[in-house]
Order: C-alpha cells, then sequence, then structure tokens
C-alpha cells in the first residue's frame, strides 16, 4: 500500500482543476508532495498505483496524465 493518498482522497472535495492546486495548503501540499511522488513513480509505477486508488473519473485520469509530465 502506498504511503501518500491520492488527491481525490486527500482533498474530497476537489477537481481536478481546482484551483485549491495554486493556492495556500493544497498548493503545498500539491507541490511537496503530490507531484514529486507522483512524478517520481515511473510509467510502471503509476499503472500499480492507480490499480490501488482508481480514480473517480476520466477527468481525473486525463490530469494525471498531464501531472506526469
Amino acid at each position: 500500500m502506498s504511503s501518500v493518498k491520492p488527491p481525490w482522497i486527500v482533498w474530497k472535495h476537489a477537481e481536478p482543476h481546482w484551483s485549491g492546486w495554486r493556492q495556500g495548503v493544497s498548493e503545498d501540499w500539491f507541490l511537496r508532495v503530490w507531484l514529486p511522488f507522483w512524478r517520481g513513480l515511473g510509467d510502471e509505477g503509476r499503472e500499480r498505483y492507480l490499480e490501488e486508488w482508481p480514480p473517480p473519473d476520466e477527468e481525473w485520469r486525463a490530469q494525471l496524465a498531464n501531472w506526469a509530465e
């Protein structure tokens, strides 16, 4: 089990394009915790992670692909 929970679990009210990713506590978590973790997984690691923590919809999947770059 991964030690870093996905954004749709940590910030239940958030949408993939939520403005909170660019301000305050949520921005800090996103930039210091989530983004380095997500990018560090690599393609294979991201696939395994998403098996454990499936995104709630396709909009989240698309945004995750953007964040991987």
